[in-house]
């Protein structure tokens, strides 16, 4: 997430109780995220200034996800299929956010699907941070977690 958005995380109560490295980083993420969905939803008058930012967050989030996460879960055969599923999630944000760009800002049409993105959004950090990241860290290990987490932060810079 941005650097604004990350202020939406005040504590690390925000994550899943048990995540470690680079899923503990990612649930944080999606904490700040589900943040500013919110601001926006709450405040259509900033919507033009607001949708940047998340924009860039939530593809930052994904791109960080792919490369660092779902590149090392697709290595183990007990844990492709999360990266697989991963992968048809993401594809329909990209589609939902592609969309919501095409769309006047001000419409009751993009109104109307960014609350589906949200939901998505909100779904899609939900099954992470309760159910794929738990497994994947189980299976992965805490030392690879904290190593992934590394990689995430430097290609963040």
């Amino acid at each position: 997430m941005t650097e604004k958005s990350k202020g939406a995380v005040t504590s690390t109560e925000a994550c899943p109780e048990g995540l470690r490295g680079v899923f503990r980083t990612l649930a944080q993420e999606h904490s700040a995220g589900v943040a500013l969905i919110q601001r926006v939803k709450s405040h259509p008058d900033q919507r033009r200034e607001l949708w940047p930012e998340l924009r860039t967050a939530l593809l930052s989030h994904d791109r960080g996800e792919i490369h660092e996460v779902y590149s090392a879960l697709r290595q183990h055969e007990a844990t492709r299929v999360l990266a697989e599923h991963h992968d048809d999630d993401a594809g329909a944000l990209q589609q939902m956010i592609d969309r919501l760009d095409a769309l006047d800002i001000e419409s009751d049409a993009w109104e109307q699907l960014f609350a589906e993105l949200a939901q998505a959004v909100v779904a899609h950090a939900g099954e992470e941070d309760q159910v794929i990241f738990p497994a994947a860290q189980e299976a992965l290990g805490e030392a690879l977690a904290e190593e992934l987490d590394r990689k995430l932060l430097a290609a963040k810079r």
